[in-house]
């Protein structure tokens, strides 16, 4: 991750996947606007992007809602091309449980130390429950994730809780990478005798969704990224 914004604003990137109708968008948009969409389908990812206030600081975050139009072609692209992955189920549909796990294998196989957190969504629907939260807690020991019940219907407060724990997770990668990169910048600035200006980031920057355009929204990233994962393998 880098600091891409031209305000200096740090920027992370999540990827929504997970089965379709298990919430996804829903999550989305609650975490962003704290309001609620009962139903919304798309045939396509769309990218939310907004400026947060996380841990008192300013964060810019891009979420992209991976479409489940076809649960047969794994979304590579927009898992390279994320800082973090929430997985998302439904707790009242085991086979989006079973999904899920095969998710969280295939995300892990590509991105080893990815940041995930599994949610299960629509605890409000106790009554129709296939899937015990035991499960979902015990499938997220297994993949090294984090792990909470939801319901986005009722706004719990875990779904903010969760992300705001993956954001500062990638934040503080983000910042020991700035860092080791401003000592040698320092010093070679001290060298040349060269400062410059810090910008005030503009926290009031309202939350924008996009339709997303997978050549333009993924293809730098993702080719960095597939050439590190390479690069590592081979050695």
């Amino acid at each position: 991750m880098k600091t891409e914004d031209k305000n200096n604003i740090p920027k992370v990137r999540l990827a929504v996947i997970g089965k379709a109708n298990v919430g996804k968008s829903a999550l989305t948009v609650r975490y962003l606007t704290r309001r609620f969409i009962g139903e919304y389908r798309s045939n396509t990812d769309l990218l939310y992007r907004q400026t947060l206030t996380v841990n008192n600081s300013a964060l810019e975050v891009e979420i992209v809602d991976v479409c489940s139009c076809d649960l047969s072609l794994f979304p590579e692209e927009a898992i390279y091309w994320a800082d973090a992955c929430v997985v998302v189920y439904d707790i009242t549909n085991r086979t989006s449980m079973t999904h899920a796990g095969e998710l969280l294998q295939r995300v892990l196989q590509l991105r080893s130390q990815m940041p995930i957190v599994l949610l299960g969504n629509k605890s409000d629907l106790e009554h129709l429950r296939q899937v015990d939260e035991v499960e979902g807690r015990t499938l997220a020991i297994q993949h090294n994730s984090q792990f909470h019940e939801v319901s986005v219907a009722e706004n719990s407060p875990a779904i903010y809780t969760a992300i705001d724990a993956v954001l500062n997770e990638c934040r503080s990668v983000q910042n020991t990478q700035k860092t080791r990169k401003f000592s040698v910048s320092k010093m070679i600035g001290t060298l040349i005798g060269n400062t410059n200006g810090k910008v005030v980031p503009n926290t009031n920057q309202g939350g924008t969704v996009v339709v997303c355009h997978k050549s333009d929204l993924y293809k730098s990233r993702v080719l960095r990224r597939r050439q590190n994962f390479t690069a590592t393998a081979s050695l």
